[in-house]
């Protein structure tokens, strides 16, 4: 039985649109382009109830907010990983929609597009995830997190860019620092299967 579906949008550069594409990953992989109603319809017949909504960004999709509505109406939990660039606020009194926004640090070359003012609009059941690839990403978490009071505003999560530093470098960056309410969220498929391993 599955539990969550996936929608995700095609790979693009950090503000192109592209299509919506369905994508399972518990099985196949499959890519296809659909309509709202038949990705509306085809969620309905999983049985599902939770919905993510992935990219490339989806939130410069042209009919996102309209397919947000129409899960949300059919009474599914809905999460928009967003990279972080898009403001959230038109997006926020839609029922039972949470967000994951990314922040991009310096070594991903995208941290001037980072949306600060999304701070200020994040609830207790959001996420703000930071990927970092080094010691000085660790530091710029910390002023991030800090500066914003983001550990009181939503869930606050590190991941590591994998390959790029140690976990036991992170674990000890959050002692060190009593980064007590912060966590580290490892992709955990790359350490059950091959880290290029696709469909898992």
């Amino acid at each position: 039985m599955q539990f969550a579906k996936r929608i995700k949008t095609a790979n693009s550069p950090l503000l192109r649109p592209s299509p919506l594409i369905l994508t399972n990953f518990s099985t196949t992989r499959i890519h296809t382009e659909e309509s709202i109603d038949e990705l509306v319809k085809y969620v309905k017949s999983t049985g599902v109830k939770n919905v993510t909504l992935t990219g490339g960004e989806p939130l410069i999709q042209n009919e996102i907010k309209e397919l947000m509505i129409e899960l949300s109406n059919i009474g599914n939990r809905i999460e928009i990983e967003t990279n972080g660039s898009i403001n959230i606020a038109p997006y926020l009194k839609i029922p039972n929609v949470t967000f994951t926004l990314d922040y991009k640090l310096k070594g991903s070359g995208m941290e001037k597009y980072m949306d600060l003012t999304n701070y200020d609009l994040l609830r207790k059941n959001d996420v703000i995830k930071f990927v970092v690839s080094d010691y000085d990403d660790l530091e710029k978490t910390k002023e991030i997190i800090k500066k914003y009071d983001l550990i009181n505003k939503a869930n606050c999560l590190i991941s590591p860019v994998w390959g790029r530093i140690e976990f036991e470098e992170i674990v000890n960056f959050l002692k060190d620092n009593k980064l007590n309410d912060v966590k580290m969220q490892l992709q955990i498929h790359k350490i059950i299967w091959d880290k290029d391993k696709r469909g898992v």
